[in-house]
């Protein structure tokens, strides 16, 4: 059976939101859905085209396809991108094609509060990287050493299927196909703003917010209970990305 992680990674109570406004996401619970319909006896395979998204979603998804009973592998056809990155190692093999790129980074967290706070949040952020870094350690197998990854993250990573592969954290390259070792190239600006998509997903809160307009204009009741203001916010705060949207 083949299913999708499409688009960016979100927590189960707004995928639906975002996809009310259109916009193509994939969260937990469409994982654990495909875990459970794959029929008996044959491989679910995730199609992966994401640039990342929420790193407690991601990790959610790493998580239910490592404790899944069936076969499981990922076939990453075009990117799979921070919190992307992380779910898919928790399939049991990792495919991509010869035109796919890997990357990987550190998280960013939306932060506010005194000096203490910050000094706090950003212990914190070590401590998270450390758990994505148990994931690409675990995958690697020796290929490289825990310090490398962490340096692969500090400085943010693409990688083309030959290095993620080299790095092993992708398994098999698609249709076989024998390259060559990557070349270093010399990066100038402009092109990953337009490639990747400048700005990314709105904050589920602000679209909680257009949407309950929507409602009152129309005269309808809103489609879930409206949270208090400073609940959503913490919640927004907590709400760990791993996306390309928070670096470009």
């Amino acid at each position: 059976m083949r299913t999708q992680l499409n688009g960016y990674i979100v927590a189960d109570e707004d995928a639906w939101l975002y996809r009310f406004f259109g916009y193509t996401v994939s969260s937990p619970g469409d994982i654990r859905r495909a875990v459970a319909e794959n029929p008996p006896g044959e491989t679910l395979t995730l199609e992966i085209n994401s640039p990342g998204g929420s790193m407690f979603a991601g990790f959610e998804m790493y998580s239910v396809l490592r404790g899944a009973e069936c076969d499981t592998e990922a076939e990453v056809q075009s990117l799979a991108a921070s919190a992307a990155s992380t779910a898919m190692l928790g399939c049991k093999r990792v495919r991509a094609t010869p035109v796919a790129q890997v990357m990987v980074h550190n998280p960013t967290v939306t932060a506010d509060g005194n000096q203490y706070d910050h000094r706090k949040t950003a212990k914190d952020l070590d401590k998270f990287a450390q758990s994505i870094l148990n994931a690409y350690e675990l995958k690697c197998r020796g290929k490289k050493t825990r310090e490398q990854l962490k340096a692969m993250m500090d400085s943010e990573t693409w990688m083309p299927v030959q290095e993620a592969a080299e790095a092993g954290l992708v398994d098999e390259i698609i249709g076989g196909a024998e390259l060559l070792p990557a070349q270093v190239v010399n990066c100038v600006g402009g092109g990953l703003r337009a490639l990747c998509g400048a700005g990314g997903l709105p904050s589920a809160a602000e679209l909680r917010t257009k949407k309950a307009a929507l409602d009152a204009q129309n005269g309808e009741p809103g489609e879930t209970p409206a949270e208090e203001p400073d609940q959503a916010d913490e919640r927004e705060r907590l709400a760990v990305s791993l996306s390309v949207k928070k670096h470009y």
